[in-house]
């Protein structure tokens, strides 16, 4: 057959898929809803996990003691207000902040005189990350505060040189992380349903009996979902360029990853799918195949910063090499070993392979059958 008509075929198919996808919306609704509610539940984790709530109790309005809360501020740990005794008592009962700190009276008087100054920290140590932050913070606090107020008397200082040209905070670095993670959720759902559902609803032996190629079929079954998967991809892009703020500096290398990433899932989700073949079992198997690829694929960090065996777990995970390209697009930056180039090459093979292997599997085993 010609290669108009092969394309000819691959369009109808994707059209048919598209219009039984808009006549269920409650499966399209899902796809869209599913992914969005990934991004916002690890947006959330980031965004409470981030910093500790602290009181502080300034019973001294002298200069040092601002210059103290100013290093407490500049520590990057605390989310810091400032209150009075009995109030800040009240929030730690109420488990409103993590710790009150409380600067004496006598503190300005006594740090210029040379003497001792203890802080009273009243911790509540319910959550030991968080009591752990504190420990940690405070002193480095302490530490800062003492370098910057008397220069002349701390001879050790630390002198940094960034390998980045600019520091990225935690919720933007998380953020690029998780858009990775919701598009290949929003393709394997999109990519399993659909083909799960020309089993349910007996289509697929109008499909068995098509006088058309087989491998033609499952390129129009990957062509119909990623149309689909296009509305959960802009969803979940904008809610983290436009809702966290967090913009690229390479918008078409979010385009061109973006497209490629789908292309690898969906033909994923459509393998899926035709092994399954029940919608109900699609859409938890796409969910407990995202989560733990997610967390072995560095999505906090560098994925050879997570150690030997995990580092080498995330080796062959198409989602590390992902990441990686997105923190380049969003933040400029290469975040693991290898550069864009092999990034670029790792998920370009990845996605050919996938929808070669989906589409050939497809026409053999899942229309035949």
């Amino acid at each position: 057959m010609s290669l108009r008509h092969n394309l000819r075929v691959v369009r109808a198919v994707a059209a048919a898929d598209i219009r039984l996808t808009l006549r269920e919306p409650l499966f399209a609704i899902a796809g869209l809803i599913i992914p969005i509610n990934f991004l916002l539940l690890f947006l959330l984790f980031a965004l409470s996990g981030g910093q500790a709530p602290v009181a502080v109790v300034m019973n001294d309005p002298g200069p040092l003691a601002g210059q103290f809360l100013q290093a407490m501020n500049n520590s990057q740990s605390f989310f810091i207000h400032t209150a009075s005794s009995a109030d800040a008592e009240r929030e730690i009962r109420a488990g409103s902040v993590v710790a009150v700190v409380t600067v004496p009276q006598d503190f300005d008087a006594a740090v210029s005189a040379g003497t001792r100054v203890d802080i009273p920290v009243e911790v509540n140590n319910l959550n030991v990350d968080f009591t752990n932050d504190i420990r940690r913070a405070l002193p480095l606090s302490i530490t800062s505060f003492y370098a910057n107020a008397f220069p002349e008397q701390v001879v050790v200082r630390a002198l940094e040189s960034d390998v980045q040209a600019h520091d990225t905070g935690y919720v933007p670095y998380l953020a690029v992380s998780i858009v990775v993670a919701g598009l290949m959720l929003a393709a394997l759902l999109q990519g399993s349903v659909n083909a799960a559902r020309d089993y349910e609803l007996g289509t697929v032996k109008e499909l068995a009996l098509a006088p058309v190629s087989r491998l033609t079929i499952g390129l129009g079954k990957i062509l119909g979902s990623a149309a689909l998967t296009a509305a959960s991809a802009v969803l979940v892009l904008g809610v983290v360029i436009l809702l966290i703020g967090v913009h690229p500096l390479h918008p078409w290398e979010v385009l061109g990853f973006g497209l490629l990433m789908i292309a690898a899932f969906l033909a994923l989700g459509v393998l899926a799918g035709t092994l399954v073949r029940r919608r109900q079992q699609a859409i938890p198997l796409a969910v407990a195949c995202v989560l733990p690829l997610f967390f072995l694929s560095g999505p906090f960090g560098p994925a050879n910063w997570l150690g030997a065996v995990p580092g080498a777990i995330a080796a062959v995970s198409p989602l590390t090499y992902a990441i990686a390209a997105f923190q380049h697009a969003f933040h400029g930056y290469q975040t693991a070993t290898q550069d864009l180039a092999v990034d670029t090459l790792v998920l370009a093979g990845f996605t050919v392979l996938t929808v070669v292997i989906t589409a050939l599997v497809f026409g053999r085993r899942g229309v035949a059958r």
